[in-house]
């Protein structure tokens, strides 16, 4: 892996707080040896502009941090939301979407952003976020365990299920990812809601 393009969208008070994700990230990042290009945007028109020149740079990853709902992507102002299909139109240029799309807001991974990227023609493999509103550090967590994962594996089905279900064992079980299957023309969900997970200590 490259370099993960990471896109910083958290509200005014979150960086007042020093409460906003980008950082710790990249931090994470240089402990596994993966560069990062780290992006604040605090309006729609940079947030499009960061989307776009990671396209442009043909990037394995994709990371957004923020905040969001089932509809959308919060706006860095708190006022209204980036709906989902307007978040899918800005991929939809000449340069193919990234591998990889880390949605780190809450419902990130929701069915209505599959089903957006589905009626698109250029679209991640693989989306991965959380079903539900979590907190800051479980998503911190989460993304700890993913990148020390893909730092040491070829990114594919296999591997991405495996670091899921360790995220879904220690953090929460509602992370999961959306995979894009050729043959069906839709997004697939991993882990299914029948799946279970233990966390087994090693000796």
């Amino acid at each position: 892996m490259k370099t993960v393009h990471i896109i910083d969208c958290h509200y005014a008070k979150d960086y007042y707080h020093d409460k906003h994700e980008g950082p710790i990230l990249q931090q994470l990042l240089k402990a596994f040896n993966i560069h990062s290009d780290y992006r604040i945007t605090l309006d729609r028109k940079h947030f499009r502009e960061a989307v776009v020149q990671a396209n442009k740079a043909k990037c394995d990853v994709l990371h957004i941090a923020g905040h969001g709902n089932g509809d959308g992507i919060a706006s860095s102002s708190g006022r209204g939301s980036l709906l989902w299909a307007d978040f899918v139109e800005m991929f939809q240029g000449s340069d193919p979407a990234p591998k990889i799309l880390v949605m780190s807001t809450c419902c990130g991974a929701s069915s209505g952003l599959g089903r957006a990227f589905s009626r698109s023609t250029n679209r991640p493999k693989l989306i991965i976020g959380s079903s539900d509103a979590r907190y800051f550090d479980d998503y911190v967590a989460a993304w700890a365990l993913l990148y020390r994962r893909l730092n040491c594996k070829d990114i594919d089905i296999e591997a991405m299920q495996q670091v899921l279900a360790k995220i879904c064992a220690v953090v929460h079980k509602s992370f999961r990812y959306l995979g894009w299957d050729d043959e069906r023309e839709r997004y697939v969900r991993y882990p299914s809601k029948r799946t279970r997970f233990d966390v087994v200590e090693r000796e």
